[in-house]
């Protein structure tokens, strides 16, 4: 019995320890299984590390485009000074740079992101023509079309991204009709007397305007079908239509956005995505920049009649080409024609007449157009643009732009009585009208000459867009049809979104808007070459 459990005991004292090494086999094989596991997804950290760098270095890319956005926005002329920009703060020095060919050592200057690894440089990218930007030439970095184009380059331990950047201003051919004021032009009055009270009285917004003034209204058959904007507020009768869809932006900076006219309701429709009140955009004082741009060849003194070819010359009369024969010339290289006042002969000593019969002084800086055009062009008046035909593209791509220093004006010639009142029309040209440009009039208006008499002329047709600083008259009417002049047919050239016509003129400290935006497949990285 004693030798039975003497055994027994034996048999369990065997057992000490066991548990031990079956724990250290456990942890040995946890061991091995974390290592292999960790041996796995090692790589994996690697990439993630990596992919979190390529993310913050487009981050950061994005960052310098807004921060430079944001220096434009404190100051317009920002990109005239080149590189040489004041510093963010006293211990950091602003990222901008020429442009690098990325050969070398990497010249560029960096700024860092606020807490954390990545930062970013921005390249300013020379127009056409030039090899850097030139301070104080705005054309070195501003290009025929109005874009400033940028390249920004973000990096985070050693990853590279790079966005291409085109920059341009809000412009009056974002939309189809721009006015300052939607009043008479005081030019536009029947006699020197109310001229200059209307000068005095009605050169102000809706709100202080008096009741002398002569307000035009939109009535019922109006479509205006684009994007439109007015410092303004408008008059309306009854329910003309604004927009073509939400994407047509209707831009009011006056409150309210309307007001009706006498016996008519006030019910606009606007198809188009109402902002009211919204910023307003100043009007250039002078077209005359545009005289420096042109080659002087193409620097036209006193009256000058130009005729489009539908090819890439023009024909013109003009004192000094010539004798006023016709001419047949090319169309200017970079686009830009400018009609000045003849200072070396006769003065142009006649202003803008109500009651239009053609007889101003051929000193006048007016150039008349018409014909097909079949390149980009802007053509500059010193005085005023006159329209005397149809004047149409030759393709679908290419855009014309008309600046008048003072009106822009629909030819509309006319017999006037002896006596009494009233107007018989003269030329069957002057019927339905087509116009395919932009058309901005600096100082007065676009206007139909002797609209208020006469037989109806049909439509005018207007494809492009319309900034004037006073709303100019193309006729006028009894309800919704038409007495006198033209019914208004205006369409909004989309393609003015994305392009404008060479050197178009720019609202005064109008804001500048990314147009553009695209990454560059090759970041620009002190080991490959840019692009």
């Amino acid at each position: 019995m004693h030798l039975i459990e003497r055994c027994r005991r034996l048999g369990l004292r065997a057992q000490e320890g066991f548990t031990t090494v079956t724990l250290m086999g456990v942890l040995a094989v946890g061991g091995i299984l974390v290592a292999a596991g960790f041996a796995t997804v090692n790589p994996d950290i690697s990439l993630s590390r990596e992919d979190q760098d390529y993310k913050q270095a487009h981050g950061a890319a994005e960052a310098g485009l807004q921060w430079y956005l944001n220096r434009l926005g404190q100051d317009n002329n920002f990109y005239v000074r080149c590189t040489n920009v004041p510093d963010p703060n006293s211990t950091e020095q602003a990222p901008v740079n020429h442009a690098w060919n990325g050969s070398g050592s990497d010249p560029r200057l960096w700024r860092k992101l606020p807490g954390a690894d990545a930062e970013y440089t921005v390249e300013l990218m020379p127009a056409p023509g030039f090899t850097n930007c030139t301070e104080g030439n705005q054309y070195s970095m501003v290009d025929s079309a109005g874009n400033l184009n940028l390249r920004i380059t973000g990096r985070s331990r050693g990853e590279y991204r790079t966005v291409r950047a085109t920059l341009a201003r809000l412009n009056f051919i974002d939309f189809i009709y721009f006015t300052h004021f939607e009043t008479l032009d005081p030019a536009a009055y029947p006699n020197t007397t109310d001229t200059a009270r209307a000068e005095r009285e009605c050169a102000r917004f809706r709100s202080a305007r008096t009741s002398f003034c002569t307000e035009i209204q939109f009535i019922p058959s109006d479509y205006v079908a684009g994007p439109f904007h007015t410092n303004d507020n408008i008059r309306v009768c009854d329910d003309p239509v604004f927009g073509r869809d939400r994407a047509d932006r209707i831009e009011i900076s006056g409150r309210p956005a309307s007001v009706g006219s006498g016996g008519c309701s006030n019910d606009p429709e606007y198809q188009g995505t109402l902002v009211n009140p919204a910023n307003q955009l100043g009007m250039p004082p002078s077209n005359t920049g545009l005289r420096d741009i042109a080659h002087p060849d193409y620097v036209f003194r006193g009256r000058t009649n130009i005729t489009f070819n539908n090819n890439d010359t023009m024909t013109v009369e003009n004192r000094y080409v010539n004798s006023w024969t016709p001419t047949v010339v090319a169309l200017p290289g970079n686009g830009v024609i400018f009609v000045d006042r003849d200072v070396a002969g006769a003065a142009c000593a006649s202003g803008y007449r109500r009651s239009q019969r053609y007889d101003a002084s051929l000193g006048c800086g007016d150039v008349w157009l018409r014909g097909t055009y079949s390149d980009d062009l802007t053509i500059a008046a010193d005085n005023d643009v006159v329209i005397r035909d149809d004047l149409v593209r030759g393709s679908e791509g290419v855009l014309l732009g008309v600046i008048g220093n003072n009106f822009v004006r629909v030819y509309h010639p006319v017999n006037f009585p002896g006596s009494g009142s009233g107007c018989t029309n003269t030329s069957s040209d002057t019927e339905d009208v087509v116009i395919e440009a932009a058309i901005l009039a600096l100082r007065h208006s676009f206007i139909v000459d002797n609209w208020h008499c006469g037989n109806p002329l049909g439509n005018l047709n207007v494809y492009g867009a319309i900034a004037q600083n006073y709303r100019g008259p193309v006729g006028t009417g009894s309800g919704g049809s038409v007495s006198t002049g033209y019914a208004k047919e205006y369409v909004y050239n989309d393609r003015l979104r994305f392009r404008e016509p060479p050197y178009f003129l720019d609202p005064v400290q109008a804001a500048w808007r990314i147009r553009r935006e695209t990454e560059q497949a090759q970041a620009v990285a002190p080991s490959r070459a840019a692009p």
